[in-house]
Order: structure tokens, then C-alpha cells, then sequence
């Protein structure tokens, strides 16, 4: 098994809900999808990993066609980033983020945050 030095959770929870407010009925299922294809087109494959993870709470300030994603790496003073993204922002989190080691501040959901010391 391949020791990662990123990993990107992307909310895709869609769990008894009947309105489509969480992210797996907005962008969610969209944006996994889209970060499995480019890990693999950037030859990430062995040092990214794409998850899809439960609800984080933030579906509120993602509009339809968005979702919630966590980035943690490449470094580990970056920490985690929380970001509120569309399928359009995909490569740019992986060629900034991932790639480039630079946090993308544009897409950043300032209500979370976590770093490690």
C-alpha cells in the first residue's frame, strides 16, 4: 500500500434526504468522479487518494452543483484545507493544490480550518 502525501474527502452524502440540500444530490457525485479522473491523468494515482466521505455539515453554503471537499497535504504544514468547490475547480485544486503545494484561497470555506503543529 502506497503511502499517500495527499488525501482529498469529497462529500457525497445523500442519506434520507428528500429536498437535495446535501452534496451528494448537488455537485458531489460530480466533483469524486472528476478528481478520480485527473488524479490519474496528473499521475497522481500513487500519492493522492480520493475518498468520498460522510456529511461535514457545510452542504449550507454550497449551491447546487457544489460540494464540500477536504484537501490534507501534499505538506504536512498546509494541514487540512476545507473547500467549497464545482466540477469546474477540479483541476485547479490538483494542479495548485496537490501539485503545486499552494492553498486555493479563492475557493477556501473560511468557517473551517484545521492545522497540525
Amino acid at each position: 500500500m502506497p503511502d499517500f502525501k495527499a488525501q482529498v474527502f469529497v462529500c457525497a452524502t445523500v442519506d434520507a434526504e428528500v429536498d437535495g440540500r446535501h452534496c451528494g444530490s448537488k455537485g458531489g457525485s460530480e466533483i469524486r468522479a472528476k478528481f478520480n479522473r485527473q488524479i490519474v491523468e496528473h499521475g497522481l494515482i500513487s500519492t493522492a487518494a480520493v475518498n468520498g466521505v460522510g456529511c461535514t455539515s457545510q452542504h449550507g453554503l454550497c449551491a447546487q452543483e457544489e460540494c464540500s471537499v477536504i484537501v490534507i497535504g501534499p505538506k504536512a504544514e498546509m494541514g487540512a484545507t476545507w473547500y467549497v468547490i464545482s466540477p469546474d475547480d477540479v483541476d485547479e485544486i490538483i494542479t495548485e493544490h496537490l501539485i503545486g503545494g499552494r492553498v486555493v484561497e479563492r475557493l477556501v470555506n473560511k468557517e473551517r480550518a484545521v492545522k497540525f503543529s
